[in-house]
């Protein structure tokens, strides 16, 4: 890890790699990767916290890892915000009243029962869970990539803006239970 100071801030990071990525082809990477507009802006906003600590690990490698598990974030938050538009509960209650949140992996069955989830994409659902904590670990920290980067924030993209993309079609299957 490059350690900071008044002459090397606005410079790569290249501790303990060969190469340097180009600085265009590191933004254009993270650069091309849309959301969906039919995401919530409050997810929306950690998707872009996601993007910018990604963009910004070229100067700082490790920022690289926080960006890589605010995508993880952004992904469970997108769940909560989908179950409670769906009407689903996201919270339970201890013995004395005080609410607590039901786990990613409860909402995440419960977006697959409503249909809102595909089967093939529960992997993908279920590995951000599993990777969120293997990034964590400093070890892991230290061996992501540009490629890591990208995987993670257009993963995260795809599935969100398919996640949201089906409000208005679980709207309609919603009214038309009746």
């Amino acid at each position: 890890m490059k350690a900071i100071n008044h002459d090397n801030w606005l410079m790569a990071d290249a501790e303990g790699r060969s190469q340097i990525a180009d600085a265009r082809v590191w933004r254009q990477a993270f650069l091309t990767i849309r959301l969906d507009s039919r995401v919530p802006s409050d997810i929306s906003r950690l998707f872009e916290v996601a993007r910018g600590a990604m963009l910004y690990s070229y100067f700082f490698r490790p920022l690289l890892s926080n960006g890589v598990e605010q995508c993880y974030r952004a992904l469970e938050s997108g769940a909560r915000a989908r179950c409670t538009q769906m009407g689903l509960q996201v919270y339970c209650q201890d013995s004395q009243g005080k609410p607590h949140p039901l786990s990613f992996g409860h909402n995440l069955n419960g977006l697959v029962k409503l249909g809102l989830i595909e089967a093939a994409d529960l992997i993908l659902w279920q590995q951000a869970r599993e990777l969120r904590d293997w990034v964590a670990t400093p070890e892991h920290q230290a061996a992501l990539t540009l490629n890591h980067g990208v995987t993670a924030l257009s993963r995260a993209a795809t599935l969100l803006g398919k996640l949201f993309q089906a409000v208005t079609a679980g709207c309609n299957l919603i009214q038309h239970a009746d």
